[in-house]
């Protein structure tokens, strides 16, 4: 009996050593468990912290781009204004412009300044050939006048009748005196609106005053000249002139500023 006891006992010790050795692993395994935790717990609180530093860096950004943004829409907003302004502007310049007979925008070679000159000089030459025609018509009419008187045989109604067509003929061709007349007239002429964008005078002298388009003139402050201009569009009481060249530091033209003719040009 005492041998089976003795084996009892080992295995009993045995056994307590097995447990021991168990609790005092698992304790240990435990421990380590419990460490690698912690670790694991320190990263994602520092992965957080840094999401939450880059989610408020990317909220200011925002902020900023969206200030940016309201700054551009104001900006857009003031160039459309100003766009629109300009525009109006535009429109009413070239009615201005088409009101003196100039398209602006017509897609030619030559420049403004280029079809002004060529229109100012086929005026002239279709003045000129008008007053070389008149000048024939009213010698063939004193030489007309002349065969009339030297001829009794023709009645007293036929002579009335020649006459009156001679008369009406001298009353449709232009006076010569009226060229000084209406250098008298224009000289006291003023200018009465501007237009600076296109360098375009309005003055209260026309077509009764003897005014003829391609006249050369000066727009004068009292007895001074200040800028030369050229006369590009005829009406009844008023006349328009592009200006050309400065005569004067006396400032630009201005409303109530005179007009004078040219000193080479003696008559309209």
């Amino acid at each position: 009996m005492r041998f089976p006891r003795v084996i009892f006992l080992s295995a009993c010790s045995a056994f307590a050593v097995a447990v021991a050795g168990l609790c005092s692993g698992g304790a240990l395994a435990a421990q380590e468990s419990g460490t690698e935790e912690s670790v694991e717990v320190r990263e994602l609180r520092a992965a957080l912290l840094l999401s939450r530093n880059q989610l408020a860096a990317e909220r200011e950004r925002g902020g900023e781009l969206e200030e940016q943004r309201q700054v551009l829409i104001e900006s857009l907003a003031e160039a459309v204004r100003v766009s629109e302004e300009q525009m109006a502007a535009a429109r009413e310049t070239k009615l201005k412009l088409e009101a003196f007979g100039v398209d602006l925008f017509t897609q030619e070679n030559n420049s403004l300044e280029q079809r002004l000159l060529k229109a100012v000089r086929d005026l002239d030459i279709a003045q000129q050939e008008i007053e070389r025609q008149s000048g024939a018509i009213r010698q063939l009419s004193e030489h007309f006048m002349k065969v009339l008187q030297s001829a009794p045989e023709l009645t007293e109604a036929q002579r009335t009748e020649a006459e009156a067509a001679i008369a009406e003929a001298g009353r449709t061709l232009a006076d010569p005196a009226a060229g000084s007349e209406g250098e008298q007239d224009i000289s006291k002429a003023k200018v009465v609106s501007i237009d600076s964008g296109v360098g375009l005078v309005v003055f209260d002298a026309g077509r009764g005053s003897g005014v003829r388009i391609g006249t050369p003139i000066t727009v004068t402050r009292g007895d001074r000249p200040i800028y030369s201009a050229m006369i590009v569009d005829v009406r009844e009481s008023i006349s328009g002139a592009v200006l050309q060249d400065r005569m004067a530091d006396a400032g630009e033209v201005e409303v109530g500023d005179g007009i004078r003719l040219l000193p080479e040009q003696k008559t309209l």
